[in-house]
């Protein structure tokens, strides 16, 4: 399920530049294809109910029922998708279908009587019509028998003693109401949704390039009408020429997880700077996840303390990260894993939380920054965050032995070998001279350390890293996806988190233990630092 903290402005997002596209002058079509599953009913949906007050709708599902729908998307019921006119009109054919079995009604007799019944042509004198040119042409060709689902010529009737007789479930009549509910509602634009065309056109049994042809040339084009068609195939296809719009849903596996994407491969009169979206699908919505944006404040308020859940674990220092991935039990390593385009901030946002929350709790932190780093700025940060006035419980490790004394609590180390610069000895007399409670963290970045130390710089830290582990502390390794020790991280890592980029949005992936994708959707309230809120990608 998504965070049940994740802001509810994300719920059933939609990217705005399909509203443009929809709300543009003039009828606009829009093509939404993708195999089954990737999302292409539920887009469709929440476009009808972003721009329900804008345009009345008609939504036309093929394939299942509305209590099927309603099932699937319980959202659904609490919006008007249909209105009483659409639902009389489906009902009446449908029943007019049950009660006369055997008898042959002419499609274009029985299509007239259900309006006249239904009231759905009572129009005014005078009143806006919409072009019917191709559909009557379409009906005309049906009735000729000139139009088989191959396209070839044949009849589709019966020939009797009185003529040429058609069933009644050769009519069309979700295109007869679709074409009503917009006359209806001129001169406002009308938003047509078929569900799927490649479901309309087995059951009609014409081409589905024709029926979108049609659709085209009388709603769009000549009655400005905007209407979506979902299609139940990928890749490039036929009807990519026919619509205005086209949007391509995929659904992918990576490492047996699964990514989803919205690809905006054509949309005629929009200027597209953004063409592939990310997103995930849960209780029978979309949420769209935006590009990763983060800023510290100069200002910043106390970080609410994370409580402790148990003696035998300690918090990440953000509660969704606690949620998704497991709290971090004493005597472990943890491995950060962070792809090349992640950015900075990203990383000084967690490294800033975590360390926290352990001092807040009277615990000792060793960190030695993956980034060079503002020293002053840091421990001005970490006093805010903290609340205490001093920090001896803080140790930041430096080379420079010029910068000595400058800040509470740097700490130059020689810078030859690691091993004797992270030596345990070392590390309990700073924290007891701090007065400060286990377990200790130490958080590492490995990619410094090599450019410090050289390559090898792993095996030289494992006896900081059992002695840490042997004492139940906790160390953190933060390392690059080209980091020389990264292999060996993984090996020995109990818990190891992947943070990577995709389209300029941070995802983050348990591979120990195994999660799915999560989007870090960071809030930003005023003064406080930015904490990820993770919304899987299911």
């Amino acid at each position: 399920m998504v965070d049940s903290a994740a802001p509810e402005k994300n719920k059933g997002k939609v990217p705005p530049i399909l509203l443009e596209f929809m709300r543009a002058p003039g009828g606009h079509s829009l093509v939404v294809k993708g195999d089954a599953g990737t999302g292409k009913t539920t887009l469709a949906l929440q476009i009808i109910e972003e721009m329900g007050d804008e345009q009345p709708d008609y939504y036309l599902s093929t394939r299942v029922s509305d209590e099927a729908l309603f099932r699937q998307f319980p959202w659904v019921r609490e919006h008007k998708m249909r209105d009483n006119v659409l639902k009389a009109a489906k009902s009446f054919l449908q029943r007019t279908k049950e009660n006369v079995p055997g008898e042959h009604v002419s499609p274009r007799v029985a299509a007239a009587a259900g309006k006249e019944l239904l009231g759905v042509l009572n129009r005014t004198e005078g009143a806006q019509i919409v072009v019917r040119t191709e559909l009557h042409k379409l009906e005309g060709q049906i009735e000729a028998g000139e139009i088989t689902e191959d396209g070839e010529e044949g009849f589709l009737g019966d020939i009797g003693e009185e003529g040429i007789t058609f069933d009644i479930g050769m009519l069309l009549p979700e295109l007869e109401v679709a074409y009503d509910i917009a006359e209806t509602n001129l001169p406002k634009k009308t938003l047509i949704v078929v569900d799927s065309i490649d479901a309309l056109s087995e059951r009609y049994g014409i081409q589905a390039q024709r029926l979108v042809n049609t659709l085209q040339k009388d709603l769009v084009e000549n009655s400005h009408t905007n209407v979506i068609y979902t299609l139940e195939r990928s890749g490039k296809t036929d009807m990519d020429y026919l619509g205005d719009g086209v949007i391509q849903m995929l659904s992918e596996d990576r490492g047996g997880r699964r990514v989803r994407q919205m690809a905006i491969e054509k949309l005629r009169g929009q200027k597209v700077e953004r063409w592939k979206y990310y997103f995930t699908l849960d209780g029978g919505r979309m949420t769209v996840f935006e590009p990763t944006w983060v800023r510290v404040p100069e200002t910043l308020q106390v970080m609410p303390k994370v409580p402790d859940a148990d003696d035998q674990t300690i918090s990440s220092g953000n509660e969704s990260m606690d949620r998704h991935f497991g709290r971090i039990r004493r005597g472990s390593l943890v491995l950060w894993e962070f792809g090349l385009d992640v950015h900075q901030d990203v990383v000084r946002c967690l490294e800033l939380a975590i360390m926290a929350d352990v001092l807040r709790k009277g615990r000792g932190v060793a960190w030695l920054p993956m980034y060079a780093t503002d020293y002053g700025l840091v421990e001005r940060q970490m006093r805010m965050l903290t609340g205490m006035e001093k920090l001896p419980a803080l140790r930041i490790l430096d080379t420079q032995g010029d910068i000595a004394g400058q800040y509470e609590s740097v700490k130059t180390v020689e810078g030859a070998d690691i091993a004797q610069d992270l030596r345990w000895s070392e590390m309990k007399y700073m924290m007891d001279n701090a007065n400060a409670s286990e377990p200790y963290l130490s958080m590492l970045g490995y990619d410094a350390m090599e450019a410090i130390y050289g390559s090898g710089v792993f095996r030289s830290s494992l006896e900081h890293i059992d002695a840490m582990r042997r004492g139940g502390h906790v160390v953190i390794a933060i390392a690059s996806s080209r980091s020389a020790s990264l292999e060996a991280l993984r090996q020995q890592a109990k818990m190891h988190i992947r943070f990577e980029d995709m389209g300029g949005c941070v995802m983050a992936a348990g591979m120990k233990p195994n999660t799915p994708y999560m989007y870090l959707n960071f809030e930003q309230p005023e003064n406080r630092l930015p904490v990820p809120v993770l919304i899987p990608m299911i």
